[in-house]
């Protein structure tokens, strides 16, 4: 029998970890919408203790262990989470600075565009950001001996897309696209927050994170 090659490469980017949003990979993204495709991938992925889930705003597929008591399965989760929380800081320091620039009360949402010539010329004008932007590039995965604001925020941006947080749009190199990595990433910092009880129920906070 034929094998779909989107259902291979959907199957094959979930379990190599890959967010799938439609930013990051609109052909995969579009497959899983029709809910046929969602059963045939859900059904192999069962087979290998896997299940197919979304982000909290149904922007992005993923896929996650089925039991969690599995031997396997604990000691990969334990990883991924200390993978994913490694960076965690320098990913709100990040998000911190985009909010100054763009003068927002919201975080990074999936599909908006950054511009790397405009968050250059805004940081350089404001020495409090720049002064940011140093102490953001003294961390990993973010950590470069460029000196100039310039190549930091080009080390910043040329980290954010080899991690799937954001995609380049055009020919040009210098205009990014943000995907639904960032959605995983607000979910994740969510779950962190209720399990370490230190979340802030006040009616006026971000659902997704607090950055201030």
């Amino acid at each position: 029998m034929q094998t779909n090659p989107l259902f291979e490469q959907t199957v094959t980017a979930l379990l190599g970890g890959d967010i799938i949003c439609e930013y990051s990979a609109s052909d995969l993204y579009n497959y899983l919408a029709l809910p046929n495709h969602q059963q045939q991938v859900a059904g192999f992925l069962e087979q290998m203790n896997r299940t197919l889930r979304q982000t909290s705003n149904h922007d992005a597929w993923l896929c996650a262990y089925s039991d969690l008591n599995a031997p396997e399965a604990k000691a990969a989760v334990r990883q991924q989470f200390r993978e994913a929380t490694m960076h965690m800081e320098a990913l709100v320091q990040f998000l911190r600075i985009q909010m100054m620039v763009e003068a927002s009360q919201r975080p990074i949402a999936p599909g908006e565009q950054i511009r790397e010539g405009q968050l250059l010329e805004r940081i350089s004008s404001v020495p409090s950001l720049e002064a940011k932007l140093r102490s953001l590039t003294t961390k990993q995965p973010f950590k470069t001996t460029r000196t100039d604001s310039a190549g930091q925020i080009r080390t910043v941006m040329t980290k954010l897309v080899d991690d799937g947080y954001l995609k380049q749009v055009g020919t040009s190199g210098s205009v990014y696209q943000a995907t639904a990595k960032w959605s995983w990433l607000y979910d994740l910092m969510s779950f962190i927050q209720t399990h370490e009880g230190i979340r802030d129920d006040s009616d006026e906070e971000d659902p997704q994170m607090r950055l201030a």
